[in-house]
């Protein structure tokens, strides 16, 4: 009687055994998945806690393992990244700088490139109204206005306006100009860049983090006028007969920064939020460059940035 009792405690022992290690090999694969799924890429090289989240392949959203921390402070959130001089071409940070991605309004920049090349600033665009539905600004344009082309490229370079940049590509006949925007950037050197509208809405405007430097040099070197409109605070427009007075203001984070040498923000669902800005350190203008970055976080990573760069190059 007491060895069926011993039997059926060793049986009773066996299966608690199992179901123990079921358990802990349960538990281990799925920290395995969550680890696979969430993985950190630590950049070390300026010994600065700059940290970037692979992103989930199916949803394109960025996820941080029970060990990294809880908030974003430490952590830049963009897919991809790139900081370099662009006056040298040296690349000192750069993440996913070749992976093709919607870049949002930084498509304005190409957009500024082709249309000062055709259009002069006398030029005069009529605001049709099949641009009625696009998204709103804060430029206040409304159909029906009519404008030189010099205050709609304020509009579209401070403001981020879609409207403007939309009737600036329509003036030249629509299918053409985006045409002409990515034919600009492949002679640029900008391989893997394409353009599907003018305003950067669509989310086939796409480019590299490698391909707006390329943009950026080009911008420093040949377009510093285009640069110089990009750091303007405010700009503005007197009622006329043609349209009613409007206020453009500069909407990048940097603006008032000191250093600040121009630069563009986007932002879409598609896209996250993009950033590129110029600033002036120790009188070397480096380019600091994301894409898709968490939404409310452009500035944020670039100043993560920043102080990477900083701590490398004291």
């Amino acid at each position: 009687m007491r060895t069926d009792k011993r039997i059926i405690a060793t049986f009773i022992a066996a299966l608690a055994f199992i179901g123990i290690f079921a358990g802990f090999r349960w538990e281990k694969t799925s920290d395995v998945g969550n680890k696979a799924q969430s993985e950190i890429v630590t950049v070390k090289s300026f010994g600065t806690k700059v940290q970037s989240a692979k992103s989930n392949a199916i949803t394109g959203q960025a996820f941080f393992s029970s060990q990294a921390t809880t908030t974003y402070e430490d952590v830049v959130t963009a897919r991809s990244y790139l900081v370099g001089d662009v006056k040298t071409g040296k690349v000192y940070l750069e993440q996913n700088s070749k992976k093709i991605m919607p870049i949002a309004s930084l498509s304005k920049l190409l957009t500024a490139l082709v249309s000062t090349t055709i259009l002069s600033s006398s030029t005069k665009i009529v605001i049709d109204p099949s641009l009625a539905n696009l998204p709103v600004d804060g430029s206040g344009i409304g159909v029906g206005e009519t404008f030189y082309f010099s205050d709609l490229v304020f509009a579209m370079l401070l403001d981020s306006s879609n409207i403007a940049a939309e009737a600036i590509a329509s003036s030249s006949g629509n299918a053409d100009f985006i045409n002409s925007m990515t034919g600009y950037a492949k002679e640029l050197g900008m391989t893997n860049t394409s353009f599907a509208d003018a305003s950067g809405l669509s989310s086939y405007d796409l480019s590299t983090a490698k391909d707006i430097f390329v943009l950026a040099q080009y911008l420093y070197t040949e377009k510093p006028e285009i640069l110089n409109i990009t750091k303007t605070p405010v700009s503005g427009t007197a009622t006329s007969t043609e349209h009613g007075s409007h206020a453009f203001i500069n909407i990048h984070p940097f603006v008032n920064d000191p250093r600040f040498l121009g630069g563009k923000t986007g932002r879409t669902d598609a896209a996250g939020e993009t950033m590129l800005t110029m600033l002036n350190i120790n009188n070397h203008p480096i380019a600091f460059i994301i894409l898709g970055a968490n939404n409310g976080y452009r500035e944020h990573d670039t100043r993560l940035l920043i102080e990477a760069y900083a701590s490398h190059s004291q």
